[in-house]
């Protein structure tokens, strides 16, 4: 523990030294990330498969501000789609200029949570971003992670869905659209994952803020569990075909992600617990401080060796005559 304490300090220490070099970096490769995973889904465009397009994208990304990842994500699902299909691309438009909707006007600051929710999604650890929401965001971040998910689940739908829409006319352009539309809303494990993923934003996002003991801790085991009985109720009632092994792995694996990202963020000694109590001319305040745990990093002491001292340090010489014999030949 004290190891990773002094880790803890010691990149803390880093990031504030080389923050406005980290942070460019950090938003390439999230930006890059996001635009490769992008083109696998989809790779319609050939165009945009180009490594001097996506290097050029997440260049940009890296200096513009966290929402113009957002729209350079959007733009390329829609490029992709208008060179597989128009009709996918336009219904998809419309669906975007939903959720942007949504997002702008309840939490515009929540871009992490929607890039980072498809990401983690594909990884198969789908309970970090609405776990890390609940505990560092508001009750609004539920907006950007549910549009997260609907992102994620439009990309799963139409890599599916190229074999059938392959084979439709170009002519019969209404029943692409109907084909779509009614495939987007009869999507139920969509809004499954997307209502297990508001419930556990919200009531993780409750329960860490309760004045008691280890209510983070309380609140991510709380959260996962209940996400997970809601997605497999849900399979039940509504036949979404969740694997209930993987769902159960990644749960696991995501609640240790979290856990580690609690360490960084919000790692106290309750132990220490002090309650303090004053007032003003108005009020009487009863303040419980929960004093965190910190840990110096070790600094190293370089001790000098010079001359001077090497000569006091020694130690002083014998003083007197030195008698030499010698013998009748000469020799000392």
């Amino acid at each position: 523990m004290t190891n990773l304490l002094v880790l803890k300090e010691y990149l803390k220490g880093i990031y504030g030294k080389y923050e406005i070099y980290i942070t460019p970096v950090v938003k390439f490769l999230l930006s890059l990330i996001t635009i490769m995973l992008i083109n696998a889904k989809l790779g319609y465009m050939s165009r945009l498969n180009s490594v001097t397009i996506v290097l050029v994208a997440a260049l940009l990304c890296s200096f513009l501000p966290m929402n113009f990842m957002l729209l350079t994500a959007a733009v390329f699902i829609l490029l992709h789609l208008y060179a597989f299909s128009l009709e996918c691309a336009v219904v998809v438009l419309a669906l975007f200029l939903v959720m942007f909707l949504l997002y702008f006007r309840f939490s515009p600051r929540d871009t992490l949570a929607t890039l980072l929710t498809p990401i983690c999604c594909s990884l198969h650890i789908p309970f970090v971003m609405p776990l890390s929401a609940g505990l560092m965001g508001t009750p609004a971040s539920a907006v950007s992670v549910g549009c997260g998910v609907i992102v994620y689940s439009i990309l799963q739908y139409i890599s599916e869905s190229v074999s059938t829409l392959n084979t439709m006319d170009a002519e019969n352009a209404i029943q692409k659209y109907r084909y779509v539309v009614d495939g987007l809303l009869n999507n139920k494990t969509m809004f499954v994952m997307v209502f297990a993923f508001a419930v556990t934003v919200l009531l993780v996002y409750m329960i860490r803020r309760l004045r008691v003991n280890h209510s983070w801790t309380i609140a991510i085991i709380t959260g996962t569990l209940v996400g997970i009985g809601i997605l497999f109720a849900g399979d039940l009632m509504f036949d979404t075909n969740i694997s209930i092994i993987s769902t159960v792995i990644g749960a696991v694996l995501s609640l240790g992600i979290v856990k580690l990202l609690q360490f960084f963020v919000f790692n106290v000694d309750y132990s220490r617990t002090e309650y303090v109590q004053f007032e003003d001319d108005e009020y009487y305040y009863y303040v419980k401080a929960v004093p965190k745990i910190m840990m110096s990093k070790p600094s190293k002491t370089i001790k000098k060796i010079t001359s001077q001292n090497k000569s006091a340090a020694q130690p002083p010489r014998a003083t007197g005559s030195v008698i030499r014999k010698t013998d009748k030949s000469g020799m000392k």
